[in-house]
């Protein structure tokens, strides 16, 4: 499997980091880091808001394409507060999993495990109990067109290592995509499916079978 899969899967968990909103002129940050929005995006931004926090649980199809353009596609489940579930179909041998504190990166392949807080990553954002805007999301680039919202966030603590925009539809509005930019300027994009909401998901997929607490079998 290229490398750069291996890299885009493990950059949709990059720290949340600084702006770069390149789709069609939208409002951009001041020199002081704080976006002016007018009252329609100010109105716009609070329906998000609302629409995300509503957001009790969220299982999809998902395509992803990372920054060499090659293809992953898979399964992702996220039930708040903090649980998160990536399945990439073969032949990407990665699994992502949240259990509420951490996120356990695991390539199967390679046998390695990584780990970061749950809540300093970008799916972090999508999974905390409570989403506001605002606060340490920093919302730095906003735009509405076309039947479409695009909202790119920082987290406020480190500015400067990448972005996470979020793109969602708004008849009805659904969050169909989001995009991570990291300190490098490389992109990766993951488009969402066959998105079902608030549906029964059981604790179980979110319990991680760490492979480094096992014990190792003699030869």
């Amino acid at each position: 499997m290229p490398k750069l899969i291996r890299a885009a899967a493990l950059l949709c968990l990059a720290p949340v980091l600084a702006v770069w909103f390149a789709a069609g002129q939208p409002a951009e940050a001041q020199d002081s880091g704080a976006l002016a929005l007018d009252e329609a995006a100010q109105e716009s931004l609070a329906a998000v808001e609302q629409y995300l926090n509503g957001l009790q649980t969220l299982k999809a199809d998902f395509k992803q394409v990372g920054p060499d353009g090659e293809p992953a596609e898979g399964v992702i489940y996220m039930r708040r507060p903090g649980l998160l579930r990536v399945e990439y179909a073969p032949p990407v041998p990665v699994l992502i999993v949240g259990d509420g504190l951490w996120i356990h990166y695991h390539d199967m392949e390679l046998g390695q495990v990584n780990d970061w807080f749950i809540y300093e990553t970008p799916l972090g954002a999508l999974t905390r109990e409570v989403t506001r805007f605002g606060e340490d999301l920093e919302v730095t680039a906003f735009a509405e067109r076309d039947g479409r919202i695009e909202i790119t966030v920082v987290h406020e603590g480190d500015p400067r290592g990448g972005s996470l925009t979020l793109v969602l539809a708004t008849d009805p509005l659904r969050l169909v995509r989001w995009r991570v930019i990291d300190a490098q300027g490389l992109v990766t994009t993951v488009a969402l499916h066959d998105i079902e909401t608030n549906i029964r998901l059981p604790r179980r997929l979110f319990v991680f079978d760490d492979p480094r607490t096992k014990p190792a079998t003699n030869r």
